[in-house]
């Protein structure tokens, strides 16, 4: 298992994203910033993860910013993209509604979203994974945008005895298994987790999708900064058999990596999450599995009693964009560059 968080999507139909409501917000204790809402938006972050490549685009009114929608630019076979950076899964537009009845506050969002969407450059394909605080895609609809909804697996924080009784049968059963085979230990050392993962794919004749130079950016500016941590589970010899790396802000937990020895099966798997799960529940935050990713994910990720919710994305995209994108996904479906 080699888990990079991916997302199952469709068409935008009935399902709706559960937002995060202020009451939530206070009863947390977390004071958060309107727009900076998610540590994906953070120009650290960004920074690390675009190599320093990113803008920004802001509405402001009354000399006071109330709109902020980071992006990151690149360029393909000739035709240039916005699309997300690497291992950023939500980075929707940031705004500040202010106060009002929830209509006012609806239609300022609303014009905020427009703007903000208006002020990205034209370029061939424009493409927006929102986080939990975009309630509702009308103004990227009423821009030509065609919008989806993504799913995710979330779990509440809550008393870590609680959390264990809500787990399915089997996956305490699995997680004390690994407990009685296997030590969990702190790396403090991102290459060496970055190393494992690479050898890991290697041996599995797996291609490593993400970008190298960009994850060695990423997971030391989380660990300095003390906003992430990997942890590995190591086996009697002392070996690490495997590890996951996750990190978070003032609401959430995002489980963005993992990777495990081919021959140490799935229960040291189960174990880091559950160690991060328990981590992030100390902390008062949300784990976010941060994606659905293949079948066999879906059923490890449910095991936990995590609640399925969604998520919107959004795409505008020229038609020579398109034909290129859907021509490189029939020819090599694991480099789609959704």
């Amino acid at each position: 298992m080699h888990e990079i968080a991916a997302y199952s999507e469709v068409i935008l139909a009935a399902a709706e994203p559960r937002p995060r409501t202020r009451k939530e917000d206070h009863k947390s204790g977390a004071h958060i910033n309107p727009l900076v809402p998610t540590i994906f938006h953070e120009d650290w972050w960004l920074e690390a993860a675009t190599g320093g490549q990113f803008e920004v685009v802001e509405v402001a009114t009354g000399g006071r910013t109330v709109g902020r929608l980071p992006f990151h630019k690149t360029k393909r076979f000739g035709l240039e993209f916005i699309r997300m950076p690497e291992l950023t899964y939500f980075m929707g537009p940031a705004i500040d509604d202010g106060e009002g009845s929830s209509n006012t506050r609806f239609l300022k969002r609303l014009q905020i979203t427009r703007e903000l969407l208006e002020r990205l450059p034209r370029v061939s394909w424009q493409y927006v994974k929102c986080h939990s605080g975009v309630t509702e895609v009308i103004a990227f609809q009423s821009l030509g945008f065609r919008t989806y909804v993504q799913f995710t697996h979330e779990l509440p924080p809550q008393p870590v005895n609680v959390l264990w009784r809500q787990m399915r049968n089997k996956t305490r059963n699995v997680i004390r298994r690994a407990e009685e085979k296997f030590s969990v230990t702190e790396l403090s050392d991102p290459f060496e987790f970055l190393r494992f993962f690479e050898r890991n794919l290697e041996l599995e004749g797996q291609t490593n999708r993400l970008d190298r130079a960009l994850c060695r950016q990423i997971l030391p500016a989380s660990l300095d900064r003390r906003r992430g941590r990997i942890i590995a589970a190591r086996d009697s010899k002392n070996q690490i058999v495997a590890a996951n790396f996750y990190v978070w802000d003032k609401t959430s937990s995002f489980f963005l990596m993992s990777t495990r020895s081919h021959d140490s099966g799935n229960s040291a798997i189960s174990l880091l999450i559950w160690e991060a799960i328990k981590e992030s529940a100390r902390r008062g935050l949300v784990f976010d599995f941060a994606g659905l990713g293949n079948k066999g994910s879906v059923l490890l990720y449910s095991g936990f009693g995590a609640r399925v919710c969604g998520r919107y994305a959004a795409l505008r995209a020229r038609p020579i964009a398109r034909m290129i994108y859907e021509l490189r996904c029939l020819a090599a479906p694991e480099n789609c560059f959704y």
